[in-house]
């Protein structure tokens, strides 16, 4: 139970994306009441900013002052208000009922002052708490916390190997003013974060809303802690706009029924329109609520197909951001036909992954229109007893699977840690199994042993164990990959893993039989 007051402002913008949380430590002087924080979010310009993000801002009451805060308000107040906001209009992704989505990767911790100092022993004490903070004019907290183990915001049960201390997470954070302080500073540098993280600024200060501006603006919107493990990963991430005009992908649409579908395509880095021609074709799908231009970056498709030049990358959008097995039946279809004939991609290589619902669509779609593609992997979905229980379609894996005779080799993964997907899925080989010809005896294990190794670009390889399972001529055809100490998140070694899977199949038009390239 959240022992204190607090103020929240969510943007007339909030709906069906993911948003950002602010949580603003005002001075205690202006954090003595309900008027006294509102006024200050006001003055300071972050209610301003907030709704310019499309975001929700939280604001606590510390009546007694900063000194008699409970160490862990500011995780309580965003649990408290993600279970307890709406947003203006109440549109929502389908299954939030008009809730807000408060992403956890999404946190900004903002203070000033005193408050300033509260958020930074928050930010020593659990530095993967929040993607981004900004401290102004705050004392330098007691650094030796930083010397405990982390408590893993992100997976609380991480196993023995994965243990850091928290001064070993990085942050980003931008220090103004008086909270410049130099053992700070070494403190946040010590992590070793990427080089964007840490900005210092001494001779920011106060409470202009030019200040507000500017942190937000040129830093704090852009940055996420990726949920990939128990303490995440910082990254920097592109705002909407940017996705769409920067020309790292070429953007075009599809109709289907009422509904406009928009795809953006990267092509590999340098590679012009020709040099594509010919090339395989990855549909990467996102999850319930995560547009195209946040889940572009996050599984290391498009990076990976820069690195190898071998292949072409569409992320599509859904309607209202979740995908439906019946609404969105065809689409998948219709984009392939538009990206052949613009680009003229080999339709014999074409192959669906998708994350989440995503992973779900990436199922439904394998298995009742097996004809499209010629491999699949799904990472991280939710049960077939959620699929069913939802809008996402009557169905996991078609029913005619089974009994059609097309083969459809898969890569399945899956995080030990997940708290949304499932993280056994062996149940699914019996589904898998049958039409790919493969038998359960015929398992192999595939690990940062002997297949994901730093010979073969794995820079995590340990953290995945895959069981392969193969057909009566020895092909492996179906796998079931678990990242370990993995949340509902993903990282760049899956894709790498399941493309180096799924492009040795290809299908040839009209056959119900895979080959190896």
């Amino acid at each position: 139970m959240l022992c204190t007051e607090y103020w929240s402002y969510v943007s007339t913008r909030a709906g069906k994306d993911p948003v950002r949380t602010v949580i603003l430590c005002a001075p205690s002087e202006s954090a003595g009441s309900l008027e006294a924080v509102a006024s200050f979010a006001r003055e300071s310009g972050w209610m301003d900013e907030v709704e310019r993000d499309g975001g929700v801002l939280l604001a606590p009451v510390v009546a007694d002052g900063w000194d008699s805060a409970p160490a862990d308000l500011a995780r309580e107040l965003y649990l408290q208000a993600r279970r307890d906001l709406v947003t203006p209009t109440r549109t929502s992704i389908p299954g939030r009922a008009g809730g807000l989505w408060a992403w956890e990767t999404l946190i900004t911790l903002v203070g000033y002052q005193d408050g300033a100092t509260h958020a930074a022993a928050q930010m020593v004490a659990h530095p993967s708490f929040a993607a981004a903070y900004v401290l102004v004019d705050g004392a330098a907290p007691d650094l030796a916390i930083g010397n405990e183990l982390s408590d893993h915001w992100l997976v609380p049960q991480a196993s023995e190997a994965y243990q850091v201390l928290n001064r070993q997470v990085s942050v980003a954070c931008w220090l103004m003013g008086s909270s410049c302080s130099e053992d700070l500073e070494a403190h946040l540098r010590a992590a070793g974060g990427p080089s964007w993280s840490l900005r210092v600024s001494p001779e920011l200060t106060g409470t202009d809303p030019a200040l507000a501006a500017l942190a937000m603006r040129e830093f704090a919107c852009h940055v996420i802690r990726w949920k990939n493990g128990p303490d995440g990963e910082l990254a920097w991430h592109q705002s909407r706009q940017e996705f769409y005009l920067d020309g790292r992908f070429e953007h075009r649409v599809v109709e289907l029924g009422f509904n406009t579908y928009h795809y953006g395509l990267h092509l590999p880095c340098g590679m012009s329109r020709e040099d594509v021609r010919g090339l395989p074709l990855v549909i990467s799908i996102h999850g319930r609520g995560e547009p195209s231009y946040l889940f572009a970056d996050k599984n290391g498709w498009e990076a990976l197909a820069d690195e190898t030049g071998a292949f072409i990358v569409a992320v599509p959008d859904s309607p209202g951001n979740i995908w439906s097995a019946e609404r969105d039946a065809e689409v998948l279809e219709r984009l392939i036909d538009d990206v052949a004939d613009a680009y003229g991609c080999d339709r014999t290589r074409v192959y669906a992954t998708g994350f989440s619902n995503g992973g779900a669509y990436t199922c439904q779609q394998a298995s009742s229109r097996p004809w499209l593609f010629a491999a699949a992997s799904p990472w991280n979905a939710p049960s077939a007893e959620a699929i069913n229980g939802s809008n996402m379609g009557p169905y996991f894996y078609h029913p005619s699977f089974a009994t059609a005779g097309y083969e459809m080799p898969f890569f399945v993964c899956t995080g030990d840690s997940d708290d949304k997907g499932v993280t056994d899925r062996t149940a699914d080989l019996d589904v898998l199994l049958p039409p790919n010809g493969c038998a359960r005896e015929n398992e192999q294990v595939w690990d940062g042993t002997n297949c994901y190794t730093a010979e073969r670009g794995y820079t995590q390889g340990e953290r995945l164990c895959t069981r392969a399972f193969a057909n009566a001529e020895g092909s492996v055809r179906v796998c079931l990959t678990v990242a370990r100490d993995m949340p509902h998140g993903a990282i760049a070694d899956e894709a790498r893993a399941a493309w180096a899977f799924m492009s040795r199949f290809k299908r040839s038009a009209g056959s119900k039989r895979v080959e190896e390239v």
